[in-house]
Order: structure tokens, then sequence, then C-alpha cells
């Protein structure tokens, strides 16, 4: 239970940072319900059904919640009998639940807990056709628990991730790395690009990345000459293709715009499939991609590293060679070049950035999308 319990206190402090407008339905319940509920569904998450182990999501709403009023993409489908939640019980009912489609809605009002229903998500038609989600469900924005496989559960608001559990492991993730860190700050400097625009793009790309699970390196650079030296640029590419012409661009509606941002971000995901690094400029030009960092060009000398823990402290327990080939490239890009950025993307689906400050390079790792 001491790891469940760091489980539960990770997710209540990083709730409690990441989420800043919350109804009294949308709080956390005590920590001692959200220790018993992850217990639970531990239990649940290493039962197979018909070969297939579960995955489904929990959240804490009661049947009269107002809050399901406010949902307007999503539909409350009550039980006409609560059914106890109980390891025997939820393992029957799990293959009919969905993680990208719906959540068991949890009463935890008394004891014994009672599951009385299902939210399911609404299909969000105009959100496929913008591409700005792959599938057409949108889940809604409200905390929950999430069984991803045995002895893996992930503590969520809507879709992202606060923290992960896995066999006793607690896996942080930020959501601060794009508004309040020294990247954020490289990001924003010297850059035309909005930031609502910049972050739009950047999200997107990552979540793209991502989701491909083939690992890929971004990186960000005041101009395509400051990196000139560094890197072995295979395909080069002299087009600036959305944001060149503003006065056309500000034309457009918001949805428009919008589109376009996700169209580009789109084909920048696919660039990333190419061995090779992408590079872009601050102003979001598209410098070229099948990029390899020239080792040899920066000597051998390992940068002076600072990596950031989730606290916010430097994690003197991480060196620069307990990383891979991609992450030390992206390390030493970033002590070459003044001014830059570099975003990692492993195959596991983890991301780390990192910029050069004050002669080290900082490193945000475990970096998960804002939770907007």
């Amino acid at each position: 239970m001491d790891a469940i319990k760091r489980f539960v206190d990770a997710f209540c402090d990083g709730y409690e940072k990441s989420v800043h407008i919350v109804e009294d339905d949308q709080k956390l319940p005590p920590g001692e319900v959200l220790e018993e509920v992850s217990q639970t569904l531990l239990n649940v998450s290493c039962m197979r059904e018909e070969g297939r182990f579960p995955s489904f999501r929990v959240c804490f709403i009661a049947p009269d919640s107002e809050l399901l009023d406010t949902y307007i993409y999503a539909h409350a489908l009550l039980f006409k009998t609560p059914i106890p939640f109980s390891d025997r019980e939820l393992h029957k009912l799990a293959p009919a639940l969905n993680a990208g489609m719906s959540y068991l809605m949890l009463d935890i009002r008394e004891k014994p807990f009672k599951a009385v229903g299902i939210i399911a998500a609404y299909t969000a038609w105009e959100k496929v056709m913008t591409r700005e989600l792959e599938t057409g469900n949108r889940m809604p924005r409200i905390p929950n628990i999430l069984v991803s496989g045995p002895g893996e559960l992930s503590a969520c608001f809507g879709e992202a991730t606060i923290v992960h559990y896995s066999s006793g492991r607690c896996v942080f993730f930020r959501t601060d790395t794009f508004t309040s860190t020294l990247v954020s700050d490289q990001l924003a400097s010297g850059s035309g690009i909005h930031e609502k625009e910049r972050l739009q793009l950047l999200y997107r790309v990552l979540w793209q990345v991502n989701s491909r699970r083939h690992g890929a390196a971004l990186l960000i650079v005041p101009s395509a000459q400051s990196c000139s030296g560094c890197i072995d640029l295979k395909y080069q590419l002299a087009s600036r293709f959305l944001f060149h012409d503003e006065t056309r661009i500000e034309k457009r509606s918001e949805k428009a715009r919008l589109k376009e941002i996700i169209t580009y971000a789109d084909l920048i995901a696919m660039l990333t499939a190419v061995d090779g690094s992408v590079v872009l400029t601050k102003d979001l030009d598209l410098v070229g991609f099948g990029a390899e960092v020239l080792m040899d060009q920066m000597g051998s000398r390992h940068p002076q590293m600072c990596f950031i823990g989730y606290d916010g402290t430097e994690d003197t327990s991480k060196t620069f060679k307990d990383n891979g080939m991609r992450h030390r490239a992206g390390y030493r890009f970033c002590d070459a070049v003044e001014g830059s950025v570099a975003f990692i993307i492993s195959q596991d689906g983890m991301i780390e950035a990192c910029t050069r400050h004050e002669g080290k390079v900082v490193v945000y790792d475990n970096v998960a999308l804002p939770l907007l």
C-alpha cells in the first residue's frame, strides 16, 4: 500500500498544481478513498477476460451531480441498480468499457462504493474534420483513474496524464514546461509568432509524434544560419509555408487559422519519421529534416548538465551518460547553439525538453501537454 499511497499523494499534488479552475464536483475525493479505489483497480488490471487485460477509466461523479448537465458532448447512462465496486464485478463489467470513449461513474459518498453508470462521450465530428483529433470522441475534463494495463494505472484530468503508476513506481509528468520554465522563456525569446499559435502547433506536433511511438527529435533554433556548423541537413527546405504572410492569415477566421496550424503540424510530425531531426526556427519556419547533429564538431567534452526534478529543483542523481544517443545529441546541440531548444521523444512516448542557460544544459523530462 505504500506505493499506492505515493501514487495518490502525487495525484493530489499534481492535480492541485495543474488544474486551477475547479468546480465542486471536480474536486478530488479524500486520499483514503483514492487509495481504496486505486487498490481495487490495480487488482482488476491483472485479471484477464477472454485473454485480454482490461483498459477503462473510473471517475468520481454522483448520479445527481449538476456537473453532468454542463457536458453537452457527453451523456450519462445510469444503471437501474448500482453495481458493487469490487474486483469480481469490475472484472465482468470491464469489457463493456472503453478508455477512449467512456467513464465508469463511481459514487463514493458512502461505503460500500457503487458503480452507478457510464458517461459516454459524444462524437465530435467537427474535431475530426479539422484533424484536431484522430478519433471523434472528446472526453469530459474531470479527474479520473485510467486502468491502462496489468499493474498500470494513470491519474488523469480528462485524457491528460498527471502521474503514471507501474509496478510500484510512479512516473510524474510536467505540465508547466510550455508556460513557466526556461524552455518556455527560450521559445518566446526572439519569436514573432503569437504565443497561442506557437503552442497550438507544438502541442499538435508532439502529440502526433508521441502517438506514433517511433521516437524523434525536434530542434528549434534562432535562425537557419545559427546551426549551420552543427548539423548536416539532408533535406533542406527554403519554405516558410504557413506564417510567412501575416496579412493573408490574419484575414482568416479563428477556425480556418486553426485548421492551417493543424495541417502544418501534421506535416512536421510526418517528417519526424525520417531518420534524423526536424529543424524549425523560433518563427516556426521549416528549415529541413533528416538532420544529423555533428558530434565531432563539438569536441569530446560533455556539456554541463542540470536535470530538473518534478518539484522544480535539480536532480543530481541523473547524468549525461544515463541517456541514449538521441538524447545526448540533443544536449550537445543545445550546448553548441545559443538560444536553441530541443524536444526529444522516446519510442515509449516520453518527451524531454532542454535548452542552455548560464552555461548548463537544463533538461525537463516527462513533459506532458498542458491541461487546456
